[in-house]
């Protein structure tokens, strides 16, 4: 029988392989993440409704922390979701245009991220039915008369907050009736993933660039679906 390769621990036992502690202390992270997200939610709370400013100092200084040790320990999506409320909470911190609204969203997009990767108590819950109700992600499905067309706004959605990615897709064949004829066309489709709140913007953006009389727009909610992604959505139209 040969020998293990653990050594001695300091008590006399067998100290652990460096994959067992690196597990145990992810899995000790995990479990303290709804901790950290309450309290950037209480720091917030109290800049918020008591217009404290250290609160929002506190805030910004958890999201940072969490942030940092989501990305060390193999948790990016959360990282992702983090740092983009640690952007906001800064802002605020100088003066800039970061508002409440924003930070809410931000905050609600983070803990949709936790959500299935930590426990989350009653008041983190909360925030992820927020997330699902204030930012609810959306597919905005948008007919284009040609390419160039099609790449000029779908950048300026994502440009403009409106929409967190567009895809394109080409070769569609349109059958239509229109002022009394049935008329065949080809098409470029834009695929816009948006949130409930930027559909009407959105709507309102693509009809005032569209060369379309009548352009075909329609939208529908995303049942469902990687959290992570989801939170990516409403991050990136809520920044």
């Amino acid at each position: 029988m040969t020998d293990s390769p653990e050594t001695d621990g300091p008590d006399g036992g067998r100290a652990g392989s460096a994959t067992d502690i690196i597990a145990t202390l992810t899995e000790e992270f995990r479990q303290g993440i709804p901790a950290r997200i309450a309290r950037i939610r209480e720091g917030i709370a109290a800049w918020r409704d008591q217009h404290e400013a250290a609160g929002l100092d506190d805030a910004e200084r958890a999201a940072h922390s969490l942030a940092g040790a989501a990305g060390s320990f193999g948790f990016p999506k959360v990282g992702e979701a983090a740092r983009q409320l640690e952007r906001l909470l800064e802002s605020a911190q100088a003066g800039g245009p970061a508002g409440g609204e924003d930070v809410a969203h931000a905050l609600s997009a983070l803990a949709l991220a936790v959500d299935g990767v930590a426990p989350l108590d009653a008041a983190e819950r909360c925030l992820v039915e927020a997330a699902g109700v204030v930012a609810r992600a959306m597919v905005a499905y948008v007919t284009c008369g040609s390419r160039d067309e099609a790449l000029m706004i779908g950048r300026t959605l994502v440009e403009e907050r409106l929409a967190a990615c567009c895809n394109l897709i080409g070769g569609m064949t349109a059958i239509y009736r229109w002022e009394d004829k049935v008329e065949t066309g080809e098409e470029v489709v834009l695929i816009a993933k948006t949130t409930a709140d930027r559909l009407e913007l959105l709507t309102a953006r693509v009809m005032a660039l569209h060369s379309y009389d009548l352009p075909g727009i329609s939208a529908w909610p995303i049942e469902g679906g990687s959290a992570g992604f989801l939170a990516w959505i409403a991050q990136e139209c809520h920044s």
